[in-house]
């Protein structure tokens, strides 16, 4: 019995799905195309809804291996930051900037890569080891050393973005947070609620933000005509542990003051608790005040008073400059806004 033959009806030819065919779909550029996809930078509503309508249509999902092989690119992006070992594991504050960078990086396809190094570690070796694992972008956090050391042995070709104004490069943009008007709004509320006796409790002074939040302490007590004077600085490192340290040391002293200015949270619980533990009250008698809105200072008690710095957006935003670089696009260095965050450790006396 002879079988039937079975005639397949031709299919129209399917066009190869395109970052350029999305684009002319879209009536935008591949740039603009890339930007959505990335998030790397801004886009109008109306240019970014048609570029979605367009992935939507097409189900366009780009090959982001094929794509790195082609431009001879790894795909790993460096988180980089020298810092204690209690600094990054003990302080949140560490855990929501690390988070908005690596979400960031992941949803444009590349790979977040967490580096931390000891302080006393050696700028040649972490470098070097960079170069070897042919890393595409750093972000580099948190650095007690000059960066005029490292700038030369970095590799050219990596887009290298700070987070947080290192200290002046002219080679390298950064994304940071108004230390000093964070420091202006703290101080100027201690003055605002009475405190004729206040110190500051810095974090590690060879960073730039601590230089910052003290230039913005001076400022608010130069503009309220306050006596200034280096026995009012007490130096800190931005931990729990020295915090605590110091103000024992306050109290052993017998310093009187009745505002304290610590400008990390970390340093702002390490300070309560040793005045609540040598029967020194917070707020009635020594008003306190910290730096980031880490969640620490919601849960402790008394709730801390505090400048909130956006530390998500400060990760991520350092992640899309370094997309943005990779992408062939201009940059420029980003100062993202603080503000006070009132709460128990600076309520006037009722």
């Amino acid at each position: 019995m002879a079988q039937k033959r079975v005639t397949k009806t031709p299919q129209p030819h399917q066009p190869d799905v395109t970052i350029d065919l999305v684009a002319k779909a879209a009536g935008v550029s591949r740039a603009t195309v890339s930007r959505v996809m990335n998030g790397s930078a801004k886009v109008s509503p109306e240019r970014a809804a048609a570029v979605k309508k367009a992935i939507a249509k097409y189900n366009f999902t780009p090959n982001a291996t094929a794509r790195r092989l082609a431009g001879g690119r790894s795909g790993l992006i460096a988180f980089l930051m020298e810092e204690s070992s209690e600094e990054f594991f003990l302080n949140p504050f560490w855990g929501l900037v690390v988070q908005g960078f690596s979400t960031t990086i992941t949803e444009a396809g590349l790979h977040p890569l967490l580096l931390i190094r000891p302080k006393t570690g050696s700028d040649d070796s972490i470098f070097s080891t960079l170069r070897a694992g042919q890393v595409d972008g750093l972000a580099i956090f948190s650095w007690h050393h000059s960066i005029k050391t490292f700038e030369k042995l970095l590799d050219p070709k990596m887009a290298v973005v700070f987070g947080g104004d290192l200290g002046g490069s002219k080679k390298y943009t950064y994304v940071d947070v108004d230390n000093i008007q964070g420091g202006l709004l703290a101080t100027r509320h201690l003055i605002e609620q009475g405190c004729k006796s206040i110190i500051i409790l810095t974090g590690d002074l060879k960073l730039q933000s601590s230089r910052d939040r003290l230039e913005g302490f001076e400022r608010a007590l130069s503009e309220a005509g306050r006596a200034y004077s280096d026995a009012i600085i007490v130096q800190g490192d931005y931990t729990q542990s020295k915090a605590e340290e110091l103000t024992r040391k306050l109290i052993k002293d017998k310093v009187k003051f009745d505002g304290l200015f610590a400008c990390n949270d970390q340093s702002a619980v390490g300070a309560i608790n040793v005045l609540l533990q040598n029967s020194i009250s917070v707020p009635e008698d020594v008003k306190v005040v910290g730096f980031d809105d880490s969640p620490i200072a919601s849960r402790n008690h008394p709730t801390i008073t505090t400048v909130h710095q956006p530390m998500r957006e400060l990760g991520s935003e350092v992640a899309r400059s370094i997309i943005s670089i990779l992408n062939n696009e201009e940059v420029e260095e980003k100062v993202l806004d603080v503000k006070l965050i009132k709460r128990e450790s600076t309520a006037k006396k009722k």
